[in-house]
């Protein structure tokens, strides 16, 4: 719950669950430091008992944190909680902090059909261009649908769980790892932070 998270992340205000997923929960919160919103999507806890899990995450989740693009919602922060857990059942959470986006998905515009055509259009060309600013890094999403697509009340689109499903994957074989390098409103955020491969 978002009372029994508090303690565990001490440097934010857990406001409110926004979804859950089969990768994870993703909670929206204020950062105590900068007063801001933020969403903090933890990963399933059983992910993190998986072999090699932490190395890959730490190594994944870096690569993440830096892409900066005006499309492709950005990764503050990334971490582990409870690394040496005061009790057996206390497992470690590995978390997620990225940039809270107050908007919709394009499933939910679809759905109430709200999406028009001229609309629609207008936003492949930022899309296009957040794709290849990431592949140029060695990322590729994985998971691009409607539910990862987000515009905020500005009418500005954000990609979503953007390298997530690399991340949460299985370990890559050293040959998948070179070919990947030479080419990673509430409701909404939750949609599209937990439906990739969900955040």
């Amino acid at each position: 719950t978002p009372e029994e998270l508090g303690e565990k992340f001490p440097g934010y205000e857990i406001l409110e669950c926004l979804g859950r997923g089969g990768m994870g929960v993703v909670y929206k919160a204020r950062q105590k430091s900068l007063n801001r919103l933020v969403a903090i999507k933890i990963l399933a806890p059983e992910r993190g008992s998986e072999s090699r899990f932490a190395e890959r995450f730490a190594r994944e989740a870096e690569l993440l944190a830096k892409l900066n693009h005006p499309h492709i919602v950005t990764i503050h922060d990334f971490g582990v909680t409870d690394s040496q857990p005061s009790t057996p059942d206390s497992q470690p959470l590995y978390y997620l902090v990225m940039e809270f986006v107050d908007g919709v998905n394009l499933r939910d515009l679809l759905r109430d059909g709200k999406l028009e055509a001229k609309q629609a259009l207008a936003i492949v060309p930022p899309i296009c261009d957040a794709l290849q600013y990431a592949h140029d890094k060695g990322i590729v999403h994985r998971d691009i649908k409607p539910e990862n697509l987000l515009l905020d009340r500005e009418g500005r689109i954000k990609i979503a769980d953007f390298g997530i499903a690399r991340l949460i994957g299985p370990v890559a074989s050293v040959c998948d790892r070179r070919t990947s390098s030479d080419g990673n409103l509430r409701r909404s955020q939750s949609a599209a932070t937990l439906q990739a491969g969900t955040q």
